[in-house]
């Protein structure tokens, strides 16, 4: 065998060998959504008792990949006290909403046991993003809603969904078209 052929077959198993040991140590690919997600029809009842007029739908441009958003309601207001806020690498605030009463059942089970009992808020695009696959959805906009200190309470106007990315699956208002703070 001469050396130029001992070479291209040297080559050919080198990259046979790296091309199987890299996918045995490749991370498995996960899921980025929960799928089939069927709305229960006491939180649909409760969405449709909160609709409402005047939400932003130009907001959802400025949403990263809002496809792992499932739509429960176009639109819906919202009273309650906000409970806490923490701003998130997509540039949105996430806010624990502590609804009122009569909007409870606008809660599923993961709003309770991962999110204090709330209901979520994502005004989008309030800070500074560093999460690489959101930067352009940010990009040369900064979300006109205010957002009050922690204890405040308000009413929250903006479309109602469930977030199915992974390790998510609670309910949210995403995105927020106006929080008002009210007495």
């Amino acid at each position: 065998m001469n050396i130029s052929k001992w070479l291209a077959s040297a080559a050919v198993s080198w990259l046979l060998v790296w091309a199987v040991v890299g996918q045995e140590n490749a991370a498995p690919k996960k899921s980025t959504q929960i799928v089939n997600v069927i709305i229960p029809a006491t939180m649909k009842a409760a969405a449709q008792s909160a609709a409402a007029q005047g939400c932003d739908g130009t907001l959802l441009k400025h949403v990263y990949d809002p496809t792992r958003l499932q739509m429960i309601a176009p639109c819906i207001e919202v009273s309650g006290t906000i409970f806490h806020i923490k701003p998130e690498a997509d540039g949105d605030d996430h806010i624990q909403l502590r609804v009122d009463p009569q909007f409870e059942n606008l809660l599923n089970n993961l709003n309770k046991s991962e999110q204090a009992d709330s209901l979520i808020l994502e005004p989008v695009c309030q800070g500074l993003v560093t999460q690489p696959d959101a930067i352009s959805a940010c990009r040369d906009f900064h979300s006109p809603v205010d957002v009050p200190a922690q204890g405040t309470k308000v009413r929250v106007l903006g479309r109602f969904v469930l977030d199915t990315e992974e390790d998510h699956g609670w309910t949210e208002i995403h995105p927020v078209t106006r929080i008002t703070p009210v007495q």
